[in-house]
Formats: structure tokens, sequence, C-alpha cells
């Protein structure tokens, strides 16, 4: 994934990480020079991890951690150049949830945002207003790439 968004530029960027679990996909974001990340996750276990991992790795003055779903903690997160998610593949594709995020304006103009899901589920075309306009497939897991629909056509 960071092999794709790197050609988009990383650096100096702010990134939302949803569903973050360990935080890996905000920390790689940080260690690839974006400014800033913030972290969602509802398990308060895994926000002990991810603020461990974000002393460990030195990050931590750079980044927030919030203890929310993703779906309640939208309106804490500021504007974003990439917005990283990997909801749980058991549950239906989160197509109101990116939609969601579109119609807030979370994403900045050219802005990115990537949804991991299982290969066998579909990723919607649209949502809302924002458009899928690339799906890779590495065996069990896929990346939906979302932007703004114009930005994307």
């Amino acid at each position: 994934m960071f092999n794709i968004l790197a050609r988009y530029g990383i650096e100096d960027s702010h990134v939302a990480d949803l569903f973050a679990g360990t935080g890996s996909l905000g920390i790689e974001a940080l260690s690839r020079g974006a400014a800033h990340s913030g972290f969602v996750e509802a398990d308060r276990r895994q926000i002990a991890v991810i603020k461990a991992n974000l002393q460990t790795a030195g990050f931590a003055d750079r980044a927030d951690v919030h203890a929310a779903r993703a779906e309640d903690a939208l309106d804490r997160l500021g504007r974003c150049d990439f917005l990283l998610m990997d909801p749980p593949y058991t549950q239906p594709f989160p197509a109101a949830l990116i939609a969601r995020i579109g119609e807030a304006g979370l994403l900045r103009d050219e802005g990115i945002l990537v949804c991991g899901h299982s290969s066998r589920t579909a990723a919607d075309d649209r949502c809302g207003t924002l458009a899928k306009w690339d799906d890779r497939r590495y065996g069990d897991v896929s990346l939906a790439f979302y932007s703004l629909a114009e930005a994307a056509a």
C-alpha cells in the first residue's frame, strides 16, 4: 500500500488510521515522513498497544489517539491527505462509513482513502462523494482506493 501511496507524497501529510488495531498503518506513515497521524480504535486494550508503539517508535508527539468506534470519531479528526482503514473483514464492506467520511469533508481535495477488505467482498464503486479508482488483491486481502469523485475521474 505504501509503495502505491508514496507517489502521492506522504511527507508532511496528515493521516488518519481508523480501526487502528496496533497502529501499524499510521506509524508506518509517520516513519515515511507524515507530519501527523490520528488513530481511532474502539478496543481499550489496543489503545494501550498503540500508545506504547508510538512511544517506542518515537512518534507520540506527532499523533492523537482516540478511543472510539470509527463511526463516532469522525468529528474528532481533522482533514486528511490519507485516510487508512482496516475494518473487520467479518463485517459488510463499510460503504456507509466511507460515504460519511466524504460528506464530512475529511479528505482534502487530492486526498486518498484506502480501505482494506476481504477479497471475497466487493468494494463499492461509489460511496457518496467518493469514487473507487483502484482495488488491489493480495490473496485473501484487497485494498480499495477512493478519492473525491471529481478527482478520481
